[in-house]
């Protein structure tokens, strides 16, 4: 691609408010070129790739995310397919499934997941694929998400460990019956998704974010439900906010969980809580 089109196509998204234009156009051209980022300045656009890139900056310039316009993103090494159904997956998001890897080895056979709140799968799939022992529930209230989390684990044929329900949080679930209790809970303030950059306040989930007015609407009900459902010994991971740690952990104490501690993400910032449920 000629660096005078790079340029317009950037300027346009520079215009528009975009964060990281040149990188944006970059992943887009490459989308279409059926190439990686770096290799679009040693290819030509055909006419016909050139109008469907064409198409694609528009998406962008109307604040569209990337990843939705791409329809993929990768974590740890899958290809998770991502749309308007369900949250996009982040890199700090990856830290979670190492968190449950470092404590529940293929030495633990068989390991029961559930992840809660799975929007595309990501989390539960990447268990499922890492530990070859792992059976792993996928539960969320939305229908929608639930589909998508079901197409990733066909695709990436994953679907025979990998088992998804409608359900809102661990409501209902049988007592003492999970290993592993994971999930990347809704814990925005409500008051700080309003205002939130309106690429992912107007085109992510509201249900996947908003975790009410302390951001706590379903971190406490899941503690309490984990702590019944988890068998003695299992163990609770979740993602929270970076000004969330020690209220997650106050959170986790009250409710008899042990061990209980607040992992860092690469900012060092405090992005995850876990615990241990006694073992008898």
């Amino acid at each position: 691609m000629s660096m005078q089109k790079f340029q317009k196509f950037e300027a346009r998204l520079e215009a528009a408010g975009n964060g990281n234009p040149k990188r944006s156009v970059e992943e887009l051209a490459a989308h279409v070129l059926g190439c990686k980022p770096l290799e679009i300045y040693f290819r030509e656009l055909t006419v016909e790739q050139e109008a469907e890139l064409e198409k694609l900056i528009a998406r962008a310039e109307q604040g569209e995310p990337i990843q939705y316009i791409i329809g993929r993103v990768d974590f740890r090494g899958l290809e998770i397919a991502c749309d308007s159904r369900a949250l996009i997956p982040r890199p700090e998001t990856e830290l979670l499934v190492e968190e449950v890897l470092s404590t529940f080895d293929t030495s633990h056979s068989p390991l029961a997941i559930v992840d809660v709140c799975t929007g595309t799968g990501c989390i539960g799939l990447a268990l499922a694929h890492e530990l070859p022992n792992a059976q792993v529930t996928a539960i969320d209230i939305s229908p929608e998400a639930l589909a998508l989390a079901q197409e990733n684990a066909d695709r990436l044929d994953l679907s025979e460990k990998f088992q998804c329900l409608e359900n809102n949080l661990l409501e209902g679930i049988e007592e003492n019956s999970f290993d592993v209790v994971v999930s990347n809970p809704p814990y925005i303030f409500s008051k700080v998704w309003k205002n939130l950059e309106p690429c992912v306040r107007d085109h992510e989930p509201q249900l996947a974010l908003d975790g009410g007015e302390r951001g706590m609407d379903l971190i406490v009900p899941l503690a309490e439900q984990a702590a019944r459902v988890l068998k003695p010994g299992g163990g609770l991971f979740l993602e929270i906010g970076y000004d969330q740690g020690e209220v997650v952990f106050q959170c986790l104490e009250a409710v008899g969980f042990q061990n209980v501690r607040i992992i860092k993400d690469y900012a060092g910032l405090d992005r995850m809580v876990a615990g241990s449920k006694a073992q008898s």
